[in-house]
């Protein structure tokens, strides 16, 4: 394996802080949208009419945030490159991804975790245009086990951190602020964690 091919240095998830800001403008496009529109989603009815909304713009900005997310490895993105993103695609594995995750932790808490450590590469192959993003994910994680397991762990320690932020945001603050705060530092967040997961996913046969 090449210093090229290697992608990252010693952390995966400082790579990927570091590499996140070739996409900054596109990204917080995409992150200041989703949180203008979910914080006004508090006040519209019906409430089912609010959840589709909600859940398509949410898919929207995941999808267009993984694109931007895997291009920053290798080069800076501005606004016009979020057109380049194949939405359809995208969508069809992460929401299938998503169905299976939301079971395993319906069922149980471990499962689904166990899940979605197992299927983590899934949302950044799509993004990829990984022709299968399930083979490409598990191509991923044979190549880099140690590193998978964790990058896992430090994922599942920032992702606590920032439910437990939300929780406290949403005591003291309340309302569409609250709403529209939590959204934008989930947003960040979100753009970190995929730059890290693709720094890591580039860095194996599956994404080069």
């Amino acid at each position: 394996m090449s210093v090229a091919d290697k992608q990252y240095g010693w952390t995966v998830l400082g790579t990927g802080l570091w590499r996140m800001w070739r996409g900054f403008l596109p990204f917080v496009v995409v992150a200041l949208v989703n949180a203008l529109v979910q914080a006004s989603l508090l006040s519209l009815s019906p409430f089912w009419l609010a959840l589709g909304i909600s859940a398509a713009v949410l898919l929207i900005s995941f999808a267009l945030t993984a694109h931007i997310a895997y291009r920053s490895v290798s080069q800076r993105s501005g606004v016009g490159d979020l057109t380049e993103a194949d939405l359809a695609r995208f969508a069809l594995w992460v929401v299938g991804w998503t169905v299976v995750v939301s079971a395993g932790l319906a069922f149980y808490f471990w499962p689904g975790v166990i899940l979605l450590a197992l299927t983590a590469f899934i949302p950044v192959a799509a993004a990829a245009g990984a022709g299968n993003p399930l083979t490409a994910n598990v191509v991923a994680i044979r190549e880099r086990p140690f590193r998978w397991v964790l990058t896992v762990g430090v994922s599942l320690v920032v992702i606590l951190i920032v439910w437990l932020l939300s929780g406290l945001n949403a005591f003291f603050i309340r309302g569409w602020v609250a709403s529209f705060t939590t959204w934008l530092l989930i947003g960040f967040v979100a753009a970190w964690l995929l730059t890290a997961w693709s720094v890591l996913f580039r860095s194996t046969a599956a994404g080069r």
